[in-house]
């Protein structure tokens, strides 16, 4: 199967990601993306989803999976919890992102099957680059990223989703997929 995903992240922007889906999937329709993006001007993140789960339905299957699981499960979060336990001992502020970087496809699989993710956590873990970035220092880094071109509004919201949780109840989690 071809490789379906939209190009790495930051920043995303967002007609190239989609000038290069239709590129790989559909090459006799690549004269009209400009009229597309024009049409969709400003809404060029709706836009990449749509075409996404046009093309790559796979992927967003699969973000979905990782979603439900890591916001409904309750091993899943036992275990994500325990990071935080270190630093409410340290009293740190608990906003926190946790972003997942995923070097593989296969990362992203693994992220969504629960057996395997906690075999491999209890074990010798999943290649995956993980960061826990506390509040403080998502601020400055996400304003940067929001001064480079491109489309960067997942980095808005993400940075806006942190600051209002209830770090008793809730997590920031971001996962970026391999280009």
């Amino acid at each position: 199967s071809k490789m379906c995903q939209p190009p790495k992240e930051p920043p995303v922007d967002a007609a190239a990601a989609i000038k290069q889906l239709y590129a790989r999937h559909d090459p006799d329709k690549l004269n009209e993306v400009d009229a597309l993006l024009t049409k969709f001007k400003g809404r060029e993140a709706q836009l990449l989803a749509a075409v996404t789960a046009k093309y790559c339905p796979d992927d967003v299957d699969r973000f979905a999976r990782i979603v439900k699981l890591f916001s409904e499960d309750a091993d899943v979060n036992r275990m994500l919890r325990g990071f935080d336990e270190d630093a409410t001992a340290k009293g740190i502020d608990k906003r926190r992102l946790i972003m997942f970087k995923c070097p593989t496809v296969d990362t992203l699989v693994i992220l969504g099957d629960k057996q395997n993710l906690m075999t491999r956590m209890s074990s010798n873990g999943v290649e995956l680059d993980i960061s826990y970035l506390p509040i403080e220092q998502l601020r400055p880094m996400v304003a940067q990223i929001l001064e480079a071109p491109g489309d960067n509004a997942i980095y808005a919201t993400t940075l806006e989703q942190t600051e209002s949780f209830d770090p008793e109840k809730e997590m920031s989690l971001l996962v970026c997929a391999p280009s």
